[in-house]
């Protein structure tokens, strides 16, 4: 049996179970071979030269490295060849697995072997790591400690097989240098021959769109596709629709792709069948029918998953068919369960990353940890997805350092069986990414590992001087979100963090601290690049207010922090940020941080309303100010981030745009014109008007296209709440049908048990009211030129989104979709049919 040893943190070698009697101290092991056998794999070979590297740094002496066994003792034997089998040290290594390893140590020889391919590689970076106190800390810096240090090698026999066989640490280290990835035994990046290639498991992703596409099938077969509010989803582009997964065709057709993909593939050990990543998923009868029997809108598509199973099994024994649980479909059904090559794929894209996933006081996480439950124990080939980064904010601070050790321990104590860990996975330069894949890049391959204590070895070895109070810091900012009961995502904006002007403040003095106590070019370097994040918490957290003056728009900097900006962009060039999200890259972000340093803005007022606008910012509405009472119903002007609380109209279909979207733009009397011309010639034109107490709106969309096109807007007004409160006795949203009727009891998000009504009602009115503060919003529109609202209620940013989609109109040449609204102010909730 194989048997596991507990690793120590320690800078220094770990100890190791050793007798007087043959010890071997590392500083006089010259005239030692290094024996690697002739049929030795590539993989194998280069475990012999890795060895040889990593002991001449460490002892200084260089070591042979033969392939015949030059004598009887002083031997360090590397891979499971017939010659490290047969002494009085050796074993066989025939039927380990592909990454078990042995290390053995007697007498005065050394054994390291494992499974192939990747076992031998493996057990010489454990060896020295566990028993020469080596630490890999990045592609550029591994830490060796002094040899004197070292205590002797005795007498010991140490096996290990890791609990996860897929493990991925999605830093692009990791993929960019792939001899660094398999030193941390990362599995999944390179098919290097000599690193042991990659894994034959693959990540299970989002599938169903390699196969039914609306391209293909839309114009033909409208039943091939997702039936919601009473009609298919056949028009809508391929990955924003799903399929009718009870559809007996779509199941021959993904069938069909699943045996062509697999013959193209043969080395394949399991492929996805998969939900697109939207939620509109097929709501027609049959699907419906399962999904209400089951619990969850994983029962149609369990279902669909089990027949593709069933029909490769005769083909493909051994093929797993794997489909994610993910969001909609991450609950487990009550009675379909996965066929035995069904691989489920958990994703916990809603937890909370502050809190261990099995933190019983925590919201967010209790539910995921039921459905994980649920899944081990109806299905024996459970995967994660796991999410540890900011995925809005690649270089914000992001407090959820500690939960990864407690995180990959519950998935592997409910028997998952690989982990993706995702990261800032196609960018460099996150936040302490370097720290970050350390710690889970050695935690995936040892759970058993305590994540602080990691965060705390790396920064000693890394920033070295500086490390305390780089250590204060990370502690800082996990303590200030705790205090302020957060309980973030992986896209949490600032607030969900608990970052404020005071923390901003605070981070930023305590890398000053950090840079000062750097004692080295090297170390003040590596506090350069961690102090990222705090320069982008204070651009975007600051206090410092807005002002509009001679047609601009400006941040109103203090003089200390006017070149905070300029600063910020050149260190992220300096140590190459790539990109600042998931989806924005880092010079378009340094971009548009330049033109925010003063924007072009337009502003009219009457007697009730002041309106600015920023016609180069998509034309937002950022300042909806009313005079009588005071308030900004619409208050990004006075917010750190002057594009949030604002409004602003988006091409919902056939139409592109964007926060930095530029307009044409003239303020004239009691209007605003807007202007924008597209590439074929369409243009965009939209007017606001001040009517009295009222704010008028027009959008129109002048199709000059070559063919008919499918255009829909989006408005997306965000009104202040002016409370965190989450009751809608307190802020009530409003729906007019016949009447006027509330509808956001018990709502979360963009949801509640309300929403058909608000989905249903054409009375072509929609608003909300605080009564406490006795404000609020009415929005009156015709309802022929509405397709339906949305409610966005966002207490946490103590924000109400009233957004109106128009409707989808396929618009010929020549011709336009228009769009009218109007906004009034409340001092009282809306009544009646009024």
């Amino acid at each position: 049996m194989l048997r596991r040893m507990p690793v120590l943190l320690l800078v220094t070698v770990s100890a190791i179970q050793s007798s007087s009697a043959g010890e071997v101290r590392m500083e006089t092991m010259d005239g030692w071979s290094i024996v690697v056998a002739g049929d030795a794999t590539a993989s194998e070979r280069y475990a012999a030269e890795e060895f040889q590297s990593l002991f001449r740094q460490l002892t200084g002496v260089a070591l042979p490295i033969v392939g015949e066994v030059p004598a009887r003792s002083k031997n360090i034997f590397i891979g499971p060849g017939a010659a490290a089998a047969a002494g009085p040290s050796g074993f066989d290594a025939d039927g380990m697995g592909e990454e078990s390893l042995r290390i053995r140590v007697l007498g005065e020889n050394i054994v390291i072997a494992g499974g192939r391919p990747r076992g031998t590689l493996y057990g010489v970076y454990e060896f020295f790591e566990r028993y020469c106190g080596v630490r890999f800390l990045t592609a550029d810096q591994t830490h060796f400690p002094a040899v004197s240090q070292a205590p002797p090698l005795g007498e010991t026999d140490f096996s290990y097989t890791p609990p996860f066989s897929f493990r991925w640490s999605y830093y692009k280290e990791n993929s960019d240098r792939p001899e660094f990835a398999a030193r941390m035994r990362i599995n999944t990046v390179t098919q290097d021959e000599k690193l042991g290639g990659t894994t034959r498991q693959t990540l299970i992703g989002h599938s169903y769109a390699r196969w039914i596409t609306t391209e293909k099938y839309g114009a033909a077969h409208p039943e091939y596709f997702a039936f919601i509010d009473g009609e298919r989803k056949c028009t809508l582009p391929t990955p924003s629709t799903e399929p009718c997964v009870t559809n007996p065709e779509v199941i021959d057709i993904i069938t069909q792709g699943v045996l062509a993909d697999l013959e193209a593939n043969p080395d394949l050990e399991n492929i996805a069948v998969s939900q697109n990543d939207n939620d509109a998923y097929c709501r027609c009868p049959e699907c419906e029918a399962i999904n209400q029997r089951e619990g969850t809108p994983m029962g149609a598509n369990l279902a669909l998953v089990n027949a593709v199973a069933e029909r490769i099994e005769n083909r493909h024994p051994d093929v797993k068919i794997g489909t994610l649980a993910y969001w909609y479909t991450r609950k487990a059904p009550k009675t379909i369960v996965p066929r035995k090559n069904v691989q489920i794929q958990l994703c916990s894209i809603e937890c909370c990353e502050l809190h261990p996933i099995d933190d019983p006081g925590c919201p967010k996480n209790r539910e995921f940890c039921e459905d994980m439950r649920a899944w081990k124990t109806i299905c024996d080939n459970v995967w994660v997805w796991n999410y540890n980064t900011n995925f809005s904010y690649y270089d914000l601070p992001f407090p959820n350092l500690s939960v990864i050790g407690p995180n990959l321990r519950f998935f592997r104590d409910n028997h998952a069986r690989g982990v993706f860990m995702q990261a800032n996975g196609n960018g460099n330069t996150g936040e302490f990414c370097d720290l970050r894949n350390y710690v889970l890049s050695r935690s995936l391959w040892d759970p058993s590992l305590d994540s602080n204590a990691l965060v705390e070895e790396f920064c000693r070895l890394h920033y070295q001087e500086a490390a305390p109070v780089l250590l204060e810091y990370i502690q800082f900012i996990r303590d200030n979100a705790e205090q302020r009961q957060c309980h973030p995502n992986c896209g949490a904006a600032p607030v969900e963090l608990g970052l404020t002007p005071e923390v901003a403040f605070k981070a930023m003095a305590l890398f000053d601290q950090a840079l000062a106590a750097a004692g080295s070019d090297a170390v003040r370097a590596r506090v350069e690049k961690a102090s990222i994040p705090a320069y982008r918490t204070l651009i975007l957290v600051n206090g410092f207010p807005w002002r509009v003056e001679n047609g601009m728009c400006k941040r109103d900097w203090p003089e200390p922090y006017r070149g905070l900006v300029p600063k910020y962009i050149a260190l992220c060039r300096q140590y190459s940020m790539t990109m600042v999200s998931e989806q924005l890259s880092a010079q378009e972000y340094f971009d548009r941080l330049m033109k925010m340093e003063s924007m072009p803005a337009l502003r009219i007022e009457n007697g009730t309303w002041r309106l600015t606008v920023l016609p180069e910012q998509n034309g937002k509405l950022v300042e909806m100010f009313h005079k009588p009472t005071g308030r900004y119903l619409l208050p990004a002007i006075i917010r750190d981030n002057i594009l949030q609380g604002a409004l602003d109209e988006v091409g919902q279909m056939g139409l592109a745009t964007n926060a930095f979207t530029v307009f044409e733009g003239k303020a004239d009397g009691d209007s605003i014109r807007l202007h924008r011309s597209l590439d074929d010639g369409s243009t965009v034109e939209r007017v606001i008007r001040l009517q009295d107490e009222v704010i008028a709106f027009e959008s129109h969309i002048f199709h000059r296209g070559p063919a008919p096109k499918l255009l829909q807007f989006r408005v997306r007004p965000e009104f202040d709440a002016f409370t965190g409160s989450t009751e809608s006795d307190v802020v009530s949203v409003y729906i007019k049908a016949e009447e006027w009727e509330k509808i956001n009891r018990d709502w979360t998000g963009n949801s509640g048990p309300d929403k058909d009504r608000m989905l249903g009602a054409r009375g072509g009115g929609f608003a909300y009211f605080n009564h406490e503060v006795k404000a609020g919003v009415r929005i009156d529109y015709p309802s022929d030129c509405v397709k339906s609202p949305q409610l966005w209620w966002r207490p946490q940013y103590q924000q109400v989104n009233l957004e109106l989609f128009s409707q989808e109109q396929e618009v010929a040449p020549g011709q336009a979709l228009s769009m009218a609204y109007r906004f009034r102010f409340l001092a009282e909730p809306p009544t009646g049919k009024e």
